[in-house]
């Protein structure tokens, strides 16, 4: 399947308009549907079985990609997975986030900070996944502390123990792909709303492509290029076949 990409400036002004006043989302809104997207991508990608392990580690950076990655942990609890949520460096911006960390903390989700060892769940014979909801589309580089020693880690153990990417993996530029020098290779890409033009930089070998975000009109999707993806009944994703 062949798909369109848009750049970090038109994606940031599709968000722009999307939360505009004509159209009225809020960016909670987006981000439950993000979120839910995401964990749907992982429940398909790695089907829950009571018979296997199914502990999901989810790495959450400070912003809106970190808040898609915490409504994700929810969902996740709620298909039957066991989330594990590291998250660092916590937002102060909005009592949205914190909000979104009482709620995980009501579904006995443990949140872990910079101080505890979060290291310990990257055992890929007690871990199912990763979730990397680090940084998005608006990240520039470099990666600074804490999470250039976290990307690190991750590198490391990628070969063993599957990463799942939130829109953007972390450490690649939206349009160029990977910058930095220990880019994370996610074994999923779930790119929310439409592809950036870095998924064209994945091997399909390697990455599995998803796309979420199952809130556009064709008439919108027009407007920005792209056409509305082929959601199946009621899927929240769809998976790109390779190019």
């Amino acid at each position: 399947m062949s798909f369109k990409t848009i750049s970090s400036q038109l994606a940031a002004q599709l968000d722009k308009d999307l939360m505009g006043p004509e159209i009225g989302f809020t960016l909670e809104q987006l981000m439950e549907l993000a979120g839910l997207s995401v964990a749907e991508a992982v429940l398909k990608e790695f089907p829950y079985s009571k018979s296997r392990k199914s502990q999901v580690l989810v790495v959450a950076g400070p912003g809106n990609n970190g808040g898609d990655g915490l409504v994700c942990a929810r969902h996740l609890a709620l298909f039957g997975f066991n989330p594990v949520v590291f998250y660092p460096k916590r937002s102060s911006r909005t009592q949205f986030y914190g909000q979104l960390v009482n709620q995980l903390k009501f579904f006995q989700i443990p949140v872990l900070d910079g101080d505890d060892d979060w290291a310990q769940y990257l055992n890929p014979n007690e871990t199912l996944c990763v979730v990397d909801a680090i940084f998005g589309f608006s990240f520039k580089p470099p990666v600074r502390e804490p999470f250039g020693s976290i990307l690190q880690q991750l590198r490391q153990v990628q070969d063993q123990l599957p990463i799942v990417s939130v829109d953007i993996p972390t450490g690649w530029d939206v349009d160029e792909g990977p910058v930095e020098p220990n880019c994370i290779i996610p074994k999923v890409l779930v790119s929310l709303t439409v592809p950036k033009p870095c998924a064209r930089k994945i091997e399909s070998l390697e990455t599995q492509h998803y796309v979420g975000g199952r809130f556009v009109p064709r008439s919108f999707a027009n407007k920005y290029g792209f056409e509305p993806f082929a959601y199946e009944n009621a899927s929240q994703v769809v998976k790109l076949a390779p190019e």
